[in-house]
């Protein structure tokens, strides 16, 4: 560690650990890289006064979690938001279930773990799918020999839909200007909202808008909308962000952009559509939808799209499956209809019917 002196910390072949005095033993935290972004998150952690207990048994589920939380693995996780998003589930992992073994973990257990919280099946899904990587990680190194989520499928859960044209113009004709040009920005270019309120003016050429996306580090060039590049205009550069707040800084959070957002939908009557059994409101991520909609509408292929975009091409083809096959019906509808749909009187009995 170069001479550098920090308190607890110790070095056990090659390895980095916080000790403390638990019931006057010596336990032994591991902890990242000193040099790695976690690191002070995580030495903090293994100061806090919820750590005044035993480390978790070899072979638990809690042994495990921490075993992750120092690999490579999970510091490698890019985005900020995600790696907060684990660290709450991996916590609950460890809390509630730190205690059971790892190689006693089951398909069944896992479907019933994940069951719990059937009443808010976001929530549910969000704990499977840090589970599943948890799980992913184990039988990689070794603390088991298979993954038992594979075949665990996550709950059913209402989907982001596109906006309709009307709630697109009402919302469009009631926003604050700002709101409007996000909004904008959004349908133009299908990006998630985190990404919305990074963009630069200095990643565009007034043609092509071009970066970097904060979740899965695609890089995408978005050809820009004339509607895009109109609304930009009518905005004073008060940074080098496209989008500010009301003084003038860039958005430090999503959150202050769906405030906006929830505030204007419910000035326009609260417009929703029904979801997996659930009425649900329109959402900055739906636009990602009504952008790859226009664009498959286009003719734009799956590959295409998706680079356009930063979506998979999978994930361009779920977004579009409704405006597909409307394509499809629209193509085929002067066949189809020129027809007699009912059966031809006295019409032949194809052989061996009966």
């Amino acid at each position: 560690m170069g001479g550098l002196k920090v308190k607890g910390l110790c070095d056990k072949n090659g390895r980095l650990y916080y000790r403390r005095k638990v019931r006057g033993k010596d336990v032994y935290i591991r902890l990242p890289d000193i040099t790695d972004p976690t690191f002070a998150e995580e030495y903090e952690r293994a100061k806090s006064p919820d750590r005044e207990r035993a480390s978790p048994n070899a072979g638990t589920l809690g042994a495990l979690v921490e075993d992750y939380r120092a690999s490579s693995d999970f510091r490698n996780i890019r985005s900020e938001k995600t790696r907060r998003n684990y660290i709450r589930y991996l916590d609950m992992i460890k809390k509630e279930d730190g205690h059971r073994t790892v190689k006693g973990v089951r398909p069944a257990f896992v479907r019933k773990l994940r069951d719990r919280y059937a009443e808010t099946p976001g929530k549910a899904n969000n704990w499977l799918n840090v589970f599943k990587t948890l799980m992913s990680y184990a039988a990689v190194n070794d603390w088991r020999p298979d993954n038992p989520t594979v075949d665990v499928k996550m709950l059913p859960i209402g989907e982001h839909e596109p906006w309709p044209a009307d709630v697109l113009e009402r919302a469009i004709a009631e926003a604050s200007p700002m709101l409007r040009l996000l909004i904008i920005t959004g349908l133009c270019s299908g990006a998630r909202i985190g990404d919305v309120i990074r963009m630069q003016h200095g990643w565009h050429d007034g043609k092509i808008m071009e970066f970097r996306t904060s979740k899965n580090r695609a890089n995408v060039a978005i050809p820009m909308h004339p509607l895009w590049i109109r609304e930009i205009a009518k905005h004073e550069r008060k940074s080098v962000y496209i989008h500010y707040d009301r003084a003038g800084k860039p958005f430090s959070s999503p959150k202050a952009v769906q405030e906006r957002l929830r505030t204007l939908m419910a000035s326009i009557g609260s417009p929703t559509y029904e979801s997996n059994g659930k009425e649900r409101g329109y959402s900055f991520h739906g636009l990602r939808k009504n952008a790859s909609c226009y664009l498959a509408e286009l003719g734009l292929s799956d590959v295409e799209g998706g680079s356009i975009c930063g979506m998979t091409p999978e994930t361009v083809r779920h977004y579009t499956k409704r405006a597909r096959a409307y394509m499809i019906a629209l193509g085929a509808a002067s066949r189809v209809t020129k027809g007699d749909v009912l059966p031809i009187k006295g019409g032949r009995v194809l052989k061996g019917a009966k």
